[in-house]
């Protein structure tokens, strides 16, 4: 899935940059609205109501000199209802209930995850709060002949997850960053804008007990002689976002946020001993949305991912945090 998501995020940015021709673009919705910015609409005055589904992951891999771990959880398909109106937004969820089958080839995992995000004319930002047990090797074959029906499991490995952003979106008289998320505004010429901002992560990660894994080789193990690792970073980013207005019915978002910053990492190896570094740190936000608009009804796609970076001098570690959502809503007048 973290190949899937970046590559949805990668060709979107791709194809809106190849958007060379403008078109404009008609608000469908026959009631009263703010007209005054000829670049979008503004139709928060709109009772706007939404049904979605969604996928949300936060994987792991983790690399030596001679292997990789591709770790997953067995993260469940949501089903959800939210609702905006004028500038308030809510959303909410529920998993649905896996298969026995399912349960038995990639495991359990129990998790709480929450997302916040804000989306005003001058500002946008994220929030998040995740916590997941119970994980699956998902590269098995890269370490025996691998013909079992499930995959090999980690039922006791614990990831913590949290952290925060914000941006400033500077051309904001001209691109409306909640015409291509909230959806509460509608982008009537094609524009981007730059999006200056800061950052902080956290994220702690406990293996579990391995002996719980059974058919793989101990030199697997032994390889990678790490019980627990966390991190913190914190730093500033500048990044670029772009809304394509395809025609009178479709658009195309594209957002890339680099950032950069400090960060603290502490790794704690399965005999008990613990190495502490400070350095540089890297990450990179990639998002991406599609939207459809009709005269009762909208829809869209949004995918994003972050992704972190941990790098000492044994291990390679890369944490993303991925969404992928689908959702139709109408808007109401009264």
């Amino acid at each position: 899935m973290l190949f899937t998501l970046k590559s949805f995020c990668i060709i979107l940015l791709f194809l809106f940059i190849q958007g060379a021709k403008l078109f404009s673009q008609v608000d469908t919705v026959k009631t009263k609205y703010d007209t005054s910015n000829v670049n979008y609409t503004d139709l928060s005055q709109l009772f706007a109501l939404k049904v979605y589904t969604l996928l949300k992951l936060n994987s792991l891999e983790i690399s030596n000199e001679d292997n990789v771990l591709l770790l997953r959880p067995n993260s469940p398909l949501s089903l959800g209802v939210g609702f905006n109106y004028k500038g308030i937004g809510l959303s909410l969820g529920f998993g649905l209930p896996h298969s026995a089958a399912n349960i038995e080839k990639y495991g359990k995992t129990s998790r709480f995850d929450v997302q916040a995000s804000i989306s005003m004319k001058r500002i946008g930002g994220d929030a998040w709060f995740q916590l997941y047990k119970g994980y699956y090797l998902a590269n098995p074959n890269d370490f025996v002949d691998w013909d079992k029906d499930y995959y090999p499991q980690f039922p006791d490995m614990r990831t913590i997850s949290f952290g925060a952003s914000a941006y400033y979106i500077v051309n904001h008289d001209r691109f409306s960053n909640k015409a291509a998320y909230s959806r509460t505004q509608i982008q009537r010429t094609s524009a981007g804008s730059l999006t200056p901002g800061f950052f902080f992560n956290y994220d702690e990660t406990d293996l579990g007990n391995d002996s719980t894994v059974s058919n793989l080789p101990d030199s697997l193990f032994s390889g990678f002689d790490i019980k627990s690792f966390r991190y913190f970073a914190t730093g500033f980013s500048i990044g670029y976002t772009y809304t394509w207005v395809i025609s009178e019915k479709f658009f195309l978002n594209g957002v890339i946020i680099p950032g950069f910053g400090y960060k603290d990492i502490k790794i704690k190896t399965a005999a008990g001993e613990s190495e502490v570094e400070r350095k540089a740190h890297a990450q990179l936000l990639l998002r991406a949305a599609f939207g459809y608009e009709n005269k009762h009804f909208y829809a869209g796609l949004t995918a994003s991912t972050l992704i972190r970076n941990i790098e000492t001098d044994n291990y390679n570690i890369n944490l993303a945090t991925e969404q992928l959502r689908l959702f139709v809503g109408k808007r109401f007048g009264f």
